[in-house]
């Protein structure tokens, strides 16, 4: 449990309740739908019961951590929380403003700023919230990064079809910042820089980005949703053929499992690939409906 002993003494360098509370409940969105990843890996004997049956104490543990502790936290700043939410660019509780990585995404947000008579202001409020990232890359600060994925359905049309913002926001290049000094001409945007503390831990689940397997499914949850068809999970497995790229092909079958048995599974081909790419039991299929449906319909 040495990853959860790391992240509450994380936690607790953050002095500001609100960006605590945000990075809590992106921590448990992170791990909660990684760890589909682990029960459809234990349905297929691929680790242990006595292993599973520790990551699951360790994964409940730290559950019902966050959940006392942003409990607390709403309890004792809903004044906070209230006046947050009044303040939010409209389609977000948190924001100020948007967040915007690329020229597409900058493309389709702006007429609304423009309109609004906001346009400097969120020029200014976009690159006084970046900071240097990883190898050539810029990022938005933590607290602007989890913000902005707990107000996700905002983003949804411009995401294609990664369904993070976070991903989004962290591998912003150097182009693009270019690009928003110049629309403003500023070069001394970056003043008072929030003060440092130490970096957030490594959640040992987290995944970056989703597989073709997952972003197939989420597409087609997506594209059932704007049809205003429902999401139960026998509609949305039907619906995976209609959706497939070109190149892939789904197949829906009995896979191997754990104690060697079979048990009904989803594959996913590329055509010029023998062996499936992805594989998915359809009973970890159901779980990931669970953890994907609070991505989709969140606002």
């Amino acid at each position: 449990m040495k990853y959860i002993a790391e992240y509450k003494k994380y936690v607790s360098t953050i002095g500001d309740p609100l960006e605590k509370l945000d990075d809590i409940e992106t921590y448990m969105d992170d791990l909660e739908r990684c760890f589909d990843q682990i029960d459809g890996k234990h349905d297929m004997g691929l680790i242990s019961n006595k292993e599973y049956k520790i990551q699951v104490k360790e994964r409940d543990s730290f559950f019902k951590w966050c959940n006392e502790e942003m409990t607390s936290i709403k309890d004792q700043y809903s004044d906070l929380i209230d006046e947050r939410s009044k303040k939010a660019w409209s389609g977000h509780k948190r924001l100020t403003f948007p967040v915007v990585w690329n020229r597409d995404s900058y493309n389709k947000i702006e007429p609304e700023i423009r309109i609004a008579g906001k346009k400097g202001e969120w020029i200014e409020w976009l690159l006084g919230n970046l900071t240097e990232g990883t190898d050539e890359y810029w990022t938005y600060e933590d607290r602007i990064i989890n913000a902005a994925q707990l107000d996700l359905y905002y983003y949804l049309d411009f995401l294609d079809d990664s369904f993070s913002v976070s991903l989004s926001c962290s591998k912003i290049n150097n182009n693009f910042v270019t690009f928003l000094f110049n629309v403003k001409k500023v070069l001394t945007l970056k003043t008072g820089a929030s003060p440092k503390r130490s970096s957030r831990p490594n959640n040992p689940y987290e995944e970056k980005e989703f597989n073709e397997l997952e972003k197939l499914i989420l597409n087609t949850m997506k594209n059932r949703k704007e049809a205003g068809k429902e999401l139960i999970w026998n509609f949305v497995l039907n619906d995976l053929h209609s959706n497939t790229k070109k190149g892939h092909t789904v197949i829906i079958r009995d896979i191997p499992a754990s104690e060697d048995t079979m048990k009904p599974g989803i594959l996913l081909y590329d055509d010029d690939l023998a062996i499936p790419t992805h594989q998915l039991l359809q009973s970890t299929f159901k779980k990931k409906l669970t953890s994907f449906r609070k991505l989709l319909l969140r606002k």
